[in-house]
């Protein structure tokens, strides 16, 4: 699942995904990788002990809430200014420093026994969250190793996958695709929401802060009494100023 902005709409894309998400994911345990997934160069790594579903279960469980996660070593976070996958591609061996994520819930969906034993979770994760890195996690929690084989991304703040159209489908809905559209302000959903009278419209569509009688401060957004989107900023002290204008109708 990809949400896709349009127009000026894409100014907001930053703010979505910011918010939670689910995914589900197939992670082999036994083996290594040295991506943290399946493009990587595996070994295996024999078990201490018989895997079952109770001891998968239990170990998912341990990694729920705020926990240190170090990231890939091929991914994009930076090190002294560098991505870490260009390091990796070098042969440097990079060690991204471990950052605080969160893991909002996590479970075991059913564990497969076959040429490999796999686990299927299913994952809901804050912004920054590596589910290869869980995945990688986990098969250590469990005496052995594991990486992600697999991963679909099923929810995006309150946007699910059953809502969404396949590309073949949105082709060919063609010009009449914008009935199927959701209302830009789903990307809001975590900010204070300002209402602006007629009257500030023009005080706010030139960048001037306005009188927002809203409790709470910290990012908002801003939209007109019949719907519109006009602009994202934050509020305090009685105040909405704007820092991006969007004026979507």
């Amino acid at each position: 699942m990809l949400p896709i902005f349009f127009g000026r709409a894409t100014v907001l894309a930053e703010h979505l995904s910011a918010q939670g998400k689910t995914y589900t994911g197939d992670v082999v345990l036994g083996w290594s990788s040295s991506t943290d997934d399946g493009e990587g160069e595996l070994t295996a790594v024999p078990a201490e002990t018989d895997i079952d579903g109770a001891a998968v279960a239990a170990a998912l469980a341990g990694f729920v809430g705020d926990l240190e996660q170090a990231p890939p070593a091929y991914s994009a976070v930076k090190i002294d200014g560098e991505r870490s996958y260009d390091l990796a591609r070098r042969g440097d061996a990079p060690t991204p420093a471990a950052r605080t994520v969160r893991l909002e819930s996590a479970r075991l969906v059913e564990l497969l026994r076959g040429p490999d034993l796999v686990a299927r979770v299913e994952v809901a994760c804050g912004p920054g969250f590596y589910v290869r890195a869980l995945a990688r996690d986990l098969g250590r929690e469990l005496g052995t190793a594991g990486y992600l084989r697999s991963l679909r991304r099923t929810r995006v703040a309150s946007l699910d996958v059953a809502d969404a159209l396949p590309l073949e489908e949105a082709e060919q809905l063609g010009a009449s695709l914008g009935s199927r559209l959701v209302p830009a302000t789903v990307a809001c959903a975590a900010m204070l929401e300002v209402i602006v009278l007629p009257s500030d419209e023009g005080r706010l569509a030139h960048g001037m802060e306005i009188v927002a009688p809203v409790v709470g401060s910290g990012a908002a957004f801003a939209r007109a009494e019949d719907g519109r989107l006009l602009a994202i900023g934050d509020i305090g002290g009685g105040h909405f100023r704007p820092k991006r204008l969007v004026d979507l109708g």
